[in-house]
């Protein structure tokens, strides 16, 4: 079966489009094919196609658990228990259609959105709330030595400032660029230190004045001179940054978070270090950072993360997941078994909403890929759908509950 009549088959088949004759043919399909050789076959071409959430294995039992247990599948004429084939497809096709459902992700999301009213409470009022709630964009709050703001989403691009250390920039790029002018003029100016913040719903990038490239994540921000002088360069902290550091062996580079300090050399990171979080997380990508609490001290190899808790001067190292530690740089939510309160922890700092719960739902925990460009209903349908979890929108406040 070719990859194009595949999609189409399975995406009929879960919006209960598909005829008798073709469904027949695509659960024989699936009962003598190889999931692995499934997913391999369509992987590529799925990918660029699918928009929505992409799977991961313990949501697609839950997803499979859910569909098995829908009453409609019961009454579906297509499906009839006499029909040998159909028998053997529920007794046996299970995993294919897991493995379909891995690289279906948009097709699984249609048949999951039909009974969104018996998952999502109010859903025509929360819809038009929501209409209000949009994704984070680049937008942040530059405030000079003197206490001077500039908000930099209307700000014109081109020179911002200019002091005695050096010229503050906006490109057309949308991002913040230093360049210093004299060092020995900086080197006697104690009050040249810049912040650059971010509110909920927001990002952005700053160049500092000796090329480190730093993004922004939404409620952060970072402290730093307009020019670097002396032996050491010096940054501060609050919330998650992603750093590119521009190589000065000469001159090495200070994070501080805290009573946290990393310092490199010249290296690319991230650090997670929200003050509602309970510890910080640094992941190194390339290079090496030495990572200090107190008196306590850890080396990290590319690959690695520290994870401090807020509570110790205990630095656990361990291998990372770069690609989760990325995600919110490259656009997209990454949950891992994730817990609920957490997921909506960067739900809420990138819609710009609150939240609240009604019962106890720390129990629930969720697995997928999901844009951050998505509407927060799409994300709150997936949700809701993989996982025993209700949403309601009030304004600006989302409701969870069981």
């Amino acid at each position: 079966m070719k990859k194009a009549k595949l999609q189409r088959l399975v995406h009929q088949y879960f919006n209960d489009t598909i005829s008798r004759a073709d469904c027949i043919e695509l659960l024989e399909f699936l009962n003598n094919t190889n999931p692995d050789e499934i997913a391999d076959a369509i992987d590529t071409e799925l990918i660029n196609f699918s928009k929505g959430p992409e799977f991961k294995g313990k949501q697609s039992a839950d997803v499979l658990s859910r569909i098995k247990s829908d009453p409609r599948f019961a009454q579906n004429p297509i499906v009839e228990e006499t029909d040998p084939v159909v028998v053997k497809f529920y007794r046996r096709s299970w995993v294919q259609i897991a493995a379909a459902l891995l690289v279906f992700g948009t097709a699984a999301l249609i048949i999951f959105n039909k009974n969104i009213s018996s998952q999502t409470t109010k859903k025509h009022n929360s819809d038009q709330e929501a209409a209000a709630i949009v994704p984070g964009s680049n937008k942040a709050v530059l405030t000079l030595a003197g206490g001077k703001t500039i908000i930099l989403k209307n700000a014109a691009n081109g020179l911002l400032a200019q002091t005695t250390s050096g010229n503050v920039l906006k490109t057309n790029n949308g991002q913040i660029k230093y360049s210093a002018l004299n060092e020995t003029a900086a080197a006697g100016n104690k009050d040249n230190i810049n912040t650059l913040s971010t509110p909920r719903g927001g990002t952005y990038q700053v160049v500092l004045s000796d090329g480190t490239k730093v993004w922004l994540n939404a409620a952060s921000s970072i402290s730093y001179p307009v020019a670097f002088t002396g032996k050491e360069r010096h940054v501060t902290l609050n919330g998650e940054a992603y750093f590119e550091v521009a190589k000065n062996k000469e001159m090495p580079f200070y994070v501080s978070i805290n009573n946290v300090e990393v310092k490199v050399l010249g290296t690319h990171f991230n650090i997670a270090a929200y003050s509602d979080d309970n510890e910080i997380t640094t992941t190194l990508l390339e290079g090496a950072v030495q990572v200090t609490k107190n008196n306590t001290q850890s080396m990290l190899k590319p690959g690695q993360k520290a994870v401090i808790n807020n509570k110790s001067d205990n630095i656990s190292v361990s291998d990372a997941n770069i690609q989760d530690a990325m995600a919110w740089k490259n656009g997209y939510f990454i949950f891992d078994d994730d817990d609920i309160t957490g997921i909506m922890k960067k739900v809420s700092r990138w819609y710009d909403v609150n939240v609240s719960y009604q019962g106890d739902v720390s129990d629930q925990k969720f697995g997928g890929t999901f844009y951050r460009s998505k509407s927060i209903t799409e994300l709150l349908q997936y949700l809701g759908k993989i996982g025993k979890v209700h949403f309601t929108i009030e304004g600006r406040r989302i409701i969870v509950m069981k």
